[in-house]
């Protein structure tokens, strides 16, 4: 009899500590959160750096700036963003620009993903105020931005981008980066009336006398091909344009410019 007494409060007492272990359970997870894509998980992790396993659900409103840090951590969804209710600035990076061939043959593949993710998440991230994409994939066009109107600052070096027409929906855009990049039409920027500074360093411009018809225009970072470029260059700087005539691709060249152009 004692010894099925016995059993029975060993069992109660099983019973008791696993209830209390799935309660403890349930109650840590309804404290995190819960990612869709597992490289998003890994990269806020990284970026909260508290050294714990999982992300708490408190922790998101830190993240003000997301940016990627292994190039080979591809991602199948960017719903993940829209948990970060403080999310001003994404900065996002696969490293096309210096993969092997082996990497480029491989990321092909995957290619066909990348405009529709961008397209579903960024319009929703209604905080975003600064998008840099550069490295993150070879754009042939910019139509996955067309709803992307809450967007300040827009950074895309390097990417094959040949059509820029997706950008003319963008009203809030201030800063435009899309140095060595193919595309030769610049018209659509005579849409954005907020525009203050671009940088089209090597880019075949075939229109640079759109410039000269956005009031809004503080700064130029173009280097003439002709003379009819350097006279629509002079003529920015008649209407007042601070134009930088030396092609570069130093990034913090061009972030101390406009600093001292914009907060002059």
């Amino acid at each position: 009899m004692n010894i099925k007494k016995q059993i029975i409060v060993f069992i109660s007492v099983l019973m008791v500590l696993l209830i209390g272990l799935l309660g403890v359970r349930f109650w840590y997870d309804s404290k995190c959160v819960k990612f869709q894509d597992k490289n998003m998980e890994i990269q806020t992790l990284y970026l909260l750096d508290t050294g714990r396993g999982r992300v708490l659900k408190k922790e998101l409103d830190r993240i003000e700036h997301f940016y990627v840090t292994n190039k080979d951590g591809r991602f199948t969804t960017l719903e993940d963003l829209k948990q970060f209710p403080n999310l001003k600035s994404v900065s996002l990076d696969y490293g096309v620009r210096s993969m092997t061939d082996e990497k480029k043959e491989e990321f092909q593949k995957q290619r066909k993903t990348i405009h529709p993710m961008l397209a579903e998440t960024l319009p929703d991230l209604k905080d975003l105020r600064e998008l840099d994409l550069t490295g993150f994939d070879h754009f042939e066009n910019l139509d996955f931005l067309s709803k992307c109107t809450q967007i300040e600052e827009l950074t895309i070096w390097d990417s094959q981008v040949e059509d820029i027409r997706g950008i003319q929906n963008m009203e809030n855009l201030r800063i435009l980066d899309l140095n060595l990049n193919p595309f030769t039409d610049i018209s659509p920027l005579q849409n954005l009336k907020h525009l203050e500074a671009v940088n089209l360093c090597w880019v075949p411009v075939e229109n640079l006398e759109i410039l000269t018809m956005i009031p809004s225009l503080k700064l130029v970072m173009y280097e003439p091909a002709s003379q009819e470029e350097e006279r629509i260059l002079q003529k920015l700087e008649r209407q007042g344009v601070t134009v930088y005539r030396e092609a570069s691709d130093d990034w913090w060249l061009w972030k101390r410019q406009r600093e001292q152009t914009l907060n002059h």
